[in-house]
């Protein structure tokens, strides 16, 4: 079974219905596969909506359930997802430190990160496997 982490703007197309992502819906609808957040997703997400900068109403509680729903796991930060974050080249057209803690914990974790976002593809050389939406 594949296992995936996915980026915080697949998590905002999932809760939002997005058809960029009905593939996706899909499969963790059916169970074709391992899914799971990584903690920085939701840190992320949280300030976005803070910031207003994510146009739908949620919350903690609403945010929890779906993920529960879904069958996400929720996956801490460690230790040892510092180190390939120490690894991680700087690239100076992705500089999101978000991003590359999101990254980081993708390479360590073994795990398929699935994003919007084009410029993940330049980690694929250190150890990303990435799929783009």
């Amino acid at each position: 079974m594949k296992r995936y982490y996915i980026d915080t703007c697949v998590l905002k197309w999932l809760i939002e219905g997005n058809k960029r992502v009905k593939k996706i819906a899909c499969d963790i609808e059916n169970y074709q596969g391992d899914f799971a957040v990584s903690i920085d997703v939701l840190q992320e997400f949280a300030n976005l909506l803070s910031a207003e900068k994510i146009k739908i109403k949620f919350d903690y509680e609403k945010l929890i359930e779906k993920l529960r729903v879904l069958g996400f796991e929720i996956c801490a930060f460690e230790k040892k997802h510092l180190k390939y974050l120490f690894d991680l080249p700087y690239f100076k057209q992705h500089t999101d430190p978000t991003d590359r803690n999101i990254i980081a914990h993708a390479i360590a974790d073994k795990r398929i990160l699935i994003s919007g976002d084009g410029n993940f593809a330049l980690y694929e050389k250190h150890g990303l496997k990435f799929l783009e939406v």
